[in-house]
C-alpha cells in the first residue's frame, strides 16, 4: 500500500489542470482554483483517503496522458530523423473514430428557469497565440420564441422571458456552476452587452468572483435574422463552454408563492417525523421525551412566517422561507443554515405543523417543545398549549401572504464577508418593514 501511495503521488504531480479537476470531481471534492490548489487538494486526498478505486482513477488519467505524450514524441522523432538513415518512417496512423467531446451540464437556476435551448453548450475555442481571445456564436430566433419574448409583459422594466448567455467550465463529470473567464466581454450584433462582474483583486488572469449570473442578450436581439454574439476573454489555460437559452426569470416572491402553493408538507407527515425522533430506542439508556424547536429564524433572527427546511435535512428546526429565498437571490449558496448541507429550492418544503403552531402560539413565545404524546408546549410554560388533534385542523394556506416586496440595492465592499453581512442586514430590515405593515393592517381591521 505504501508503494502504491508513493507511485500515485508521483502520477498526480504530472497531471494537467483538466485531469486534476476530473479526478477531484470524481471523488466528490471541490474542483475550483489554480493548479497549485488542485494539486494540494489531490495530495491531501491521497494522504487522508487512499483506496484502490482512487489509485485506479489516477492510473487511468496518467496512462491516458502519457499515451498521448508518447505518440507526439514519436511523431517528432520520425520527422527529425536524418535522411541518411535508411529506415522506413513508421508514422502513427490517424484514428478514424470520432473525438469524444465532454457533455457539459449546467446547473439548474431556480431564479432563471430554462424554457428552451437555443444554442447547446459548446466550447470556447482559443484560436490566437496571444492571451486575448475571441469566439463567435450565430443563431436566429424562431417565430415562437420571438412571440414569447414580445407577448410577455415587463415587470419593473425587465422582460420576464429573456435570451441569456451562460458560461461555465468544460468538464466531463458533474454539473457546472456559471463561471466567467478572466476579462470577459460580450458583443451582440455589434453592440456592447453589459456584464456584471466583480474582481477580488487586480491580479492578472483572475476570474470574476461568484455569483456569475446569466448575461441578458434580449435588448440586442433581432427577429427573423441571424444574431451574432462575440465573446472575448483572456486565455490562461482553462477551458470554458458557452450556451444560449430562452429562460423565464423569477423573483424571490414568485418562488415563495410556488412554495406556498405546491411545497407544503402535511401536518400528518410532520407529526410522524416528530414521533420517529421521540421514539424510544431500547439500545439507548437515556430516553428523549421532548424535542425543542425555535420559532426564530436562524438567519433573520426574527419570528418565522413560512417555516421551511429541505427534504434532505434530518432536523426539525426550520428557517424562514421568504428570507432564505431573498438571500439566495442576492448571492446563491443554497445551504441550510441549520445543518450547513445543500438545501436546493426543489427540495424545500414548508412545515405545515410548525406553520399551525406559529398561528396559534402567542407572539411572546420564542421556542416550543414537541412532546412524545404528540402535543407541544411553549418552553418555560407548564400548560400544554395544543394537542395533535387540534393541529391536524391547521392549514398553511390560511397564512397571510407577504404583500410588500422590498427592492434590495446591490452593495459592494472590499471584503466579501463585509458585503455579505451588509446584504443580510438589508434583508433583515426589509422583513422588519414587512412585519410593521402587517401589524398596522391587522390593527386597522380590529
Amino acid at each position: 500500500m505504501a508503494s502504491q501511495l508513493l507511485e500515485a503521488t508521483g502520477m498526480v504531480e504530472s497531471l494537467r489542470v483538466a485531469e486534476l479537476r476530473s479526478l477531484l470531481s470524481t471523488m466528490g471534492k471541490d474542483k475550483k482554483g489554480l493548479k497549485k490548489d488542485l494539486l494540494q487538494r489531490a495530495t491531501e486526498l491521497l494522504q487522508n483517503n487512499f483506496h484502490p478505486e482512487l489509485f485506479s482513477a489516477i492510473q487511468e488519467l496518467y496512462d491516458r496522458r502519457h499515451s498521448t505524450g508518447n505518440t507526439n514524441s514519436r511523431r517528432s522523432q520520425v520527422i527529425t530523423m536524418p535522411a541518411t538513415v535508411g529506415v522506413e518512417a513508421d508514422y502513427p496512423k490517424k484514428s478514424c473514430s470520432p473525438v469524444h467531446k465532454p457533455e457539459v451540464h449546467m446547473i439548474k437556476l431556480p431564479f432563471c428557469q430554462t424554457l428552451e435551448t437555443i444554442v447547446a453548450p459548446k466550447p470556447l475555442v482559443a484560436t490566437y497565440t496571444s492571451t486575448q481571445q475571441i469566439d463567435l456564436i450565430t443563431f436566429s430566433l424562431t417565430t415562437k420564441q420571438w412571440s414569447r419574448i414580445k407577448n410577455c409583459p415587463s415587470k419593473d422594466g425587465v422582460k420576464p422571458v429573456q435570451v441569456v448567455l451562460r458560461i461555465c467550465y468544460t468538464e466531463s463529470i458533474g454539473v457546472e456552476n456559471d463561471q466567467y473567464p478572466p476579462n470577459v466581454g460580450v458583443l451582440v450584433n455589434g453592440y456592447n452587452c453589459p456584464v456584471q462582474v466583480h474582481y477580488s483583486s487586480n491580479k492578472k488572469g483572475l476570474e470574476p468572483s461568484q455569483p456569475c449570473r446569466p448575461i441578458d442578450l434580449t435588448p440586442f436581439m433581432k427577429a427573423f435574422t441571424d444574431n451574432r454574439v462575440a465573446i472575448t476573454w483572456e486565455n490562461f489555460g482553462k477551458f470554458y463552454s458557452v450556451a444560449v437559452y430562452l429562460v423565464k426569470v423569477y423573483s424571490s416572491a414568485d418562488l415563495l408563492a410556488q412554495l406556498q402553493e405546491n411545497g407544503v408538507e402535511s401536518v400528518e407527515s410532520c407529526k410522524q417525523k416528530v414521533c420517529e425522533k421521540l421514539q424510544c430506542n431500547p439500545e439507548n439508556e437515556i430516553a428523549t421525551t421532548g424535542l425543542q424547536v425555535s420559532l426564530i429564524c436562524p438567519l433573520a433572527k426574527m419570528r418565522m412566517s413560512d417555516p421551511c427546511r429541505a427534504q434532505t435535512c434530518a432536523h426539525m428546526q426550520c428557517f424562514d422561507a421568504a428570507f432564505y429565498l431573498q438571500m439566495n437571490e442576492r448571492k446563491p449558496s443554497w445551504t441550510c443554515p441549520v445543518c450547513h448541507k445543500p438545501a436546493l429550492f426543489d427540495t424545500l418544503q414548508i412545515d405545515g405543523l410548525l406553520s399551525g403552531i406559529l398561528q396559534r402560539a402567542d407572539e411572546a413565545v420564542k421556542e416550543i417543545e414537541y412532546l412524545s404524546n404528540g402535543s407541544w408546549r411553549a418552553v418555560g410554560k407548564e400548560k400544554v398549549c395544543s394537542t395533535t388533534k387540534d393541529l391536524s385542523s391547521l392549514s398553511h394556506k390560511n397564512n397571510p401572504l407577504l404583500q410588500d416586496i422590498v427592492d434590495l440595492t446591490q452593495f459592494y465592499s472590499d471584503s466579501d464577508d463585509d458585503r455579505e453581512a451588509m446584504e443580510t442586514e438589508e434583508i433583515v430590515w426589509a422583513h422588519v418593514k414587512i412585519e410593521r405593515v402587517r401589524f398596522s393592517k391587522s390593527s386597522m381591521h380590529k
